[in-house]
Protein backbone atom coordinates (compact mmCIF):
# COMPACT_ATOMS: atom_id res chain seq x y z
CA UNK A 1 0.00 0.00 0.00
CA UNK A 2 1.01 3.22 -1.15
CA UNK A 3 1.98 5.49 1.68
CA UNK A 4 0.59 9.80 1.00
CA UNK A 5 2.58 12.43 3.04
CA UNK A 6 -0.24 15.14 3.02
CA UNK A 7 -2.88 15.69 6.12
CA UNK A 8 -5.88 18.64 6.29
CA UNK A 9 -5.02 20.37 9.81
CA UNK A 10 -7.59 22.69 11.68
CA UNK A 11 -7.51 26.27 10.02
CA UNK A 12 -8.24 29.16 12.51
CA UNK A 13 -6.33 32.26 10.60
CA UNK A 14 -2.95 31.37 10.74
CA UNK A 15 -1.14 29.59 7.67
CA UNK A 16 1.23 26.67 9.03
CA UNK A 17 4.35 26.12 7.66
CA UNK A 18 3.67 22.92 6.49
CA UNK A 19 1.17 24.56 4.74
CA UNK A 20 1.06 23.64 0.43
CA UNK A 21 0.29 26.80 -1.71
CA UNK A 22 -1.32 26.51 -4.85
CA UNK A 23 -2.17 29.34 -6.20
CA UNK A 24 -1.50 33.46 -5.70
CA UNK A 25 -4.34 36.20 -5.19
CA UNK A 26 -3.79 39.48 -8.02
CA UNK A 27 -0.89 40.97 -5.50
CA UNK A 28 0.70 37.31 -6.21
CA UNK A 29 0.51 36.32 -2.33
CA UNK A 30 0.42 32.86 -2.57
CA UNK A 31 -3.01 30.84 -1.82
CA UNK A 32 -3.54 27.61 -0.06
CA UNK A 33 -6.07 25.00 -0.58
CA UNK A 34 -9.08 24.66 2.45
CA UNK A 35 -11.90 22.79 2.79
CA UNK A 36 -15.05 23.98 4.08
CA UNK A 37 -17.75 21.99 5.87
CA UNK A 38 -21.16 22.95 4.38
CA UNK A 39 -24.55 21.42 6.55
CA UNK A 40 -26.54 19.60 3.91
CA UNK A 41 -23.74 19.94 0.99
CA UNK A 42 -20.33 18.29 2.95
CA UNK A 43 -16.61 19.30 2.25
CA UNK A 44 -16.51 21.31 -0.24
CA UNK A 45 -12.71 22.06 -1.56
CA UNK A 46 -12.22 26.14 -1.85
CA UNK A 47 -8.97 28.83 -1.24
CA UNK A 48 -7.79 30.20 1.65
CA UNK A 49 -6.06 33.87 1.16
CA UNK A 50 -3.27 34.56 3.98
CA UNK A 51 -4.48 36.69 6.63
CA UNK A 52 -7.99 35.76 6.01
CA UNK A 53 -10.13 33.73 8.72
CA UNK A 54 -13.28 33.38 6.57
CA UNK A 55 -13.27 31.39 3.67
CA UNK A 56 -16.11 30.65 1.37
CA UNK A 57 -17.35 27.89 -0.72
CA UNK A 58 -19.84 27.22 -3.83
CA UNK A 59 -22.57 24.29 -3.95
CA UNK A 60 -26.26 26.02 -5.10
CA UNK A 61 -25.00 28.85 -3.65
CA UNK A 62 -22.02 30.76 -2.18
CA UNK A 63 -20.98 29.70 1.60
CA UNK A 64 -19.18 31.83 4.11
CA UNK A 65 -17.72 30.76 7.11
CA UNK A 66 -14.63 31.33 9.72
CA UNK A 67 -15.56 27.70 11.21
CA UNK A 68 -15.45 23.77 9.80
CA UNK A 69 -12.05 24.75 7.95
CA UNK A 70 -8.88 23.02 7.01
CA UNK A 71 -5.59 23.79 5.38
CA UNK A 72 -3.65 21.22 3.30
CA UNK A 73 -0.68 20.18 4.54
CA UNK A 74 2.64 17.86 3.79
CA UNK A 75 5.94 17.84 4.65
CA UNK A 76 6.57 16.97 0.95
CA UNK A 77 5.34 19.42 -0.91
CA UNK A 78 7.81 18.32 -3.86
CA UNK A 79 5.58 15.11 -4.62
CA UNK A 80 2.68 17.07 -5.44
CA UNK A 81 2.24 18.08 -9.29
CA UNK A 82 -0.71 20.31 -11.15
CA UNK A 83 -1.17 18.24 -14.61
CA UNK A 84 -3.37 19.97 -17.09
CA UNK A 85 -6.67 18.36 -17.87
CA UNK A 86 -10.09 19.22 -19.12
CA UNK A 87 -13.50 18.08 -18.21
CA UNK A 88 -13.89 15.83 -21.03
CA UNK A 89 -10.89 14.62 -20.32
CA UNK A 90 -9.69 14.27 -16.74
CA UNK A 91 -11.13 10.50 -16.42
CA UNK A 92 -8.43 9.46 -19.22
CA UNK A 93 -5.71 12.05 -18.78
CA UNK A 94 -5.55 10.55 -15.16
CA UNK A 95 -5.41 6.79 -15.52
CA UNK A 96 -2.78 5.36 -12.65
CA UNK A 97 -2.39 8.52 -10.81
CA UNK A 98 -2.90 9.85 -7.05
CA UNK A 99 -5.51 12.42 -7.77
CA UNK A 100 -5.78 14.55 -4.36
CA UNK A 101 -9.38 14.18 -2.77
CA UNK A 102 -10.06 17.51 -1.89
CA UNK A 103 -13.48 17.23 -0.13
CA UNK A 104 -16.71 15.41 -0.79
CA UNK A 105 -20.14 16.53 -2.22
CA UNK A 106 -23.17 15.12 -1.16
CA UNK A 107 -21.35 11.18 -0.58
CA UNK A 108 -19.39 12.04 -3.85
CA UNK A 109 -15.28 12.63 -4.20
CA UNK A 110 -14.29 16.20 -5.27
CA UNK A 111 -10.86 16.73 -6.49
CA UNK A 112 -8.65 20.10 -6.49
CA UNK A 113 -8.06 22.30 -9.72
CA UNK A 114 -6.89 25.50 -10.29
CA UNK A 115 -7.17 27.96 -13.11
CA UNK A 116 -6.03 31.59 -14.18
CA UNK A 117 -9.05 33.83 -13.51
CA UNK A 118 -9.21 37.62 -13.29
CA UNK A 119 -5.50 37.72 -12.86
CA UNK A 120 -5.64 35.10 -10.32
CA UNK A 121 -4.46 31.56 -9.79
CA UNK A 122 -7.44 30.03 -8.10
CA UNK A 123 -8.26 26.82 -6.47
CA UNK A 124 -11.76 25.26 -6.66
CA UNK A 125 -13.02 21.70 -6.48
CA UNK A 126 -13.57 19.55 -9.74
CA UNK A 127 -16.46 17.37 -9.86
CA UNK A 128 -14.83 14.46 -10.92
CA UNK A 129 -17.61 12.24 -10.18
CA UNK A 130 -19.39 13.89 -13.83
CA UNK A 131 -17.37 11.48 -16.27
CA UNK A 132 -17.13 13.38 -19.54
CA UNK A 133 -17.84 16.63 -17.71
CA UNK A 134 -15.75 17.03 -14.53
CA UNK A 135 -16.30 21.12 -14.68
CA UNK A 136 -14.04 23.03 -11.98
CA UNK A 137 -16.33 25.08 -10.00
CA UNK A 138 -15.31 27.89 -7.40
CA UNK A 139 -17.09 31.01 -6.27
CA UNK A 140 -16.07 34.35 -7.41
CA UNK A 141 -17.10 37.69 -6.45
CA UNK A 142 -20.38 36.40 -4.43
CA UNK A 143 -20.84 34.01 -7.92
CA UNK A 144 -20.52 30.23 -8.48
CA UNK A 145 -18.05 30.41 -11.47
CA UNK A 146 -16.88 27.15 -13.67
CA UNK A 147 -14.32 25.68 -15.90
CA UNK A 148 -13.69 23.55 -18.42
CA UNK A 149 -9.90 23.24 -18.60
CA UNK A 150 -7.74 23.79 -15.38
CA UNK A 151 -4.92 21.69 -14.15
CA UNK A 152 -5.70 19.26 -11.13
CA UNK A 153 -3.79 18.03 -8.02
CA UNK A 154 -2.07 14.62 -8.38
CA UNK A 155 -0.05 13.36 -5.26
CA UNK A 156 3.32 11.63 -7.71
CA UNK A 157 4.67 8.77 -4.90
CA UNK A 158 7.44 7.71 -7.12
CA UNK A 159 9.77 6.52 -4.51
CA UNK A 160 9.76 3.01 -4.48
CA UNK A 161 10.74 3.29 -1.04
CA UNK A 162 7.65 4.15 -0.40
CA UNK A 163 5.51 1.70 -1.32
CA UNK A 164 4.66 -1.18 1.07
CA UNK A 165 4.54 -4.45 -0.81
CA UNK A 166 3.60 -6.64 1.31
Amino acid sequence: MAKFDYYWRDYYGDIPDDAFPAGYDRNLEPTYIGQLFVLNHGLLTTRIYKGQKCVTASKEGIHTSSEAIKILCSTQAEKFRWIPSTACELHVETIGKHLVVGGYENGKILNIGRGSYQEEVIVGKVCSYNIGNALMYFPYKNEEVTMDSYEVLIYDNNNIDDIDVR
